[in-house]
């Protein structure tokens, strides 16, 4: 596993940091020092094309810190043990969570996973059950109750809380700078409105980087919603500057 990961450091341009947590990939791109950085969570390179087009074509004044956790680390340990390496974080986005249908969205919530104990029903609020029936139109009952209403392992915010829970279930703030941001750069390259709608994936990833940044999301999108998102993070407030060389 070290040498595979030593291999893909090397394929991305990339360090691989050990120690507390375990290993994390590293892929930076350094515009200026003292700029905040981006930072990128993916589980797979692809995830990060469109964004390293968008840098590498661009000229926001962001750092980008791309981030990759290997199977066995545990990455909010892993994060805050190099939080000094990564830099100055202006945000923090997934970008390996997948829409839903794979129409462009942000996500507003998250379930997390219940360990032990049955979850309980999901509490979507007729509204919210409205909006994914509206974008859903082509999903049937049994494929919308099996993908939100999951009873053996989907914690949603609302539910009742079962014995343990193995992830705690995420809500995002959906009138933040970021995500009003990031929905503006996407309906901008799409040339529709874009949704924030409850996503049920694994929101473990967002929750560590909480760890790097409270500004936090999921986002995926082409390179024209990359390079728009970039431009509108790196006119956010950053924090103080604070790398491993100062």
């Amino acid at each position: 596993m070290k040498d595979a990961s030593l291999r893909l450091a090397a394929e991305l341009g990339g360090t691989r940091l050990s120690g507390d947590g375990g290993p994390i990939l590293l892929i930076e791109r350094v515009r200026a020092h003292g700029l905040p950085s981006l930072a990128v969570l993916g589980r797979a390179p692809s995830h990060f094309r469109e964004a390293l087009a968008a840098w590498e074509g661009g000229d926001a004044a962001l750092n980008l810190a791309l981030l990759i956790a290997l199977p066995e680390t545990d990455v909010t340990r892993a994060f805050a043990a190099h939080r000094r390496r990564i830099g100055a974080v202006s945000a923090a986005l997934d970008a390996s969570l997948p829409w839903l249908a794979d129409r462009p969205m942000l996500a507003k919530r998250l379930p997390g996973l219940a360990e032990e104990g049955p979850p309980g029903p999901a509490f979507l609020g007729p509204l919210e059950a409205a909006e994914l029936h509206a974008f859903l139109p082509d999903w049937d009952a049994a494929r919308f109750d099996a993908t939100f209403r999951s009873p053996e392992s989907l914690l949603w915010p609302e539910a009742a809380r079962p014995t343990r829970v193995k992830v705690e279930p995420l809500r995002l703030a959906v009138g933040s700078p970021l995500l009003d941001a990031l929905r503006d750069a996407l309906r901008r390259a799409f040339g529709h409105p874009i949704p924030l709608l409850p996503l049920p994936e694994d929101p473990s990833g967002l929750h560590a980087l909480r760890v790097l940044s409270p500004e936090i999301a999921a986002f995926r999108g082409p390179m024209e919603a990359w390079d728009r998102a970039l431009h509108a993070l790196a006119r956010l407030p950053a924090p103080p500057h604070f790398c491993a060389r100062c």
